[in-house]
């Protein structure tokens, strides 16, 4: 499922009157969660190789805290498929964590053994944490489709200029703007930037 479909971009570009473009489109929609998500800091997810918006699978390896509090890095959190706790890094089948020892906030990926949990913490030292997980937004927020119909709709626009720095026309030439992320796009992803984005 994609973040949008073409008609929604088509409603930001009045020239287009029919579907003959939607096969562009969509591909400018998928190089757009691409893009955007990856400069929103998501990672590539575990199947498919590229970062997206949309629910995908991770598996991360995580330093463990020492204590009952684990934080996912790639939110909303949709689901945990299995967490393993392991300071040798075996991650075998007797260091998975069961799902009954914990309390998973989604919407801020954390996780929370549970005061009787087996496992009592999450041991402390480096990836001694396998978490694999589901991440991503099964429905696309507002602000998510906007910014991506914006920016298909200037990718779209320019596709002629793509690769130029300037134009020719009517015996002068003029500027071409690049075709990277437009500032009011980033503006509307600011919101959805995840920790990693912000520290580089």
């Amino acid at each position: 499922m994609a973040l949008l479909d073409a008609a929604t971009v088509r409603e930001y570009l009045p020239s287009l009157t029919g579907s003959a473009e939607d096969s562009t489109l969509n591909s400018l929609i998928s190089r757009f969660d691409n893009l955007a998500s990856a400069w929103c800091g998501y990672p590539a997810a575990a199947v498919g190789g590229s970062s997206s918006f949309e629910v995908k699978t991770y598996t991360l390896y995580l330093d463990g805290t020492g204590s009952k509090f684990l934080h996912l890095p790639v939110v909303p959190v949709t689901g945990i498929t299995s967490l393993h706790v392991d300071v040798d890094r075996g991650y075998n089948s007797d260091d998975l964590v069961a799902a009954s020892d914990y309390d998973l906030f989604g919407d801020t990926g954390s996780v929370i053994l549970k005061i009787d949990s087996v496992q009592g913490a999450f041991d402390h030292a480096p990836r001694s944490v396998k978490a694999v997980f589901t991440a991503g937004f099964s429905t696309t927020p507002d602000a998510i489709k906007h910014a991506c119909a914006v920016q298909v709709a200037y990718w779209w626009q320019g596709r002629s200029h793509i690769g130029k720095t300037s134009v020719s026309a009517g015996g002068g030439s003029a500027s071409v703007a690049t075709l990277e992320l437009l500032p009011e796009v980033k503006q509307s992803l600011n919101s959805f930037r995840l920790p990693s984005a912000w520290v580089g």
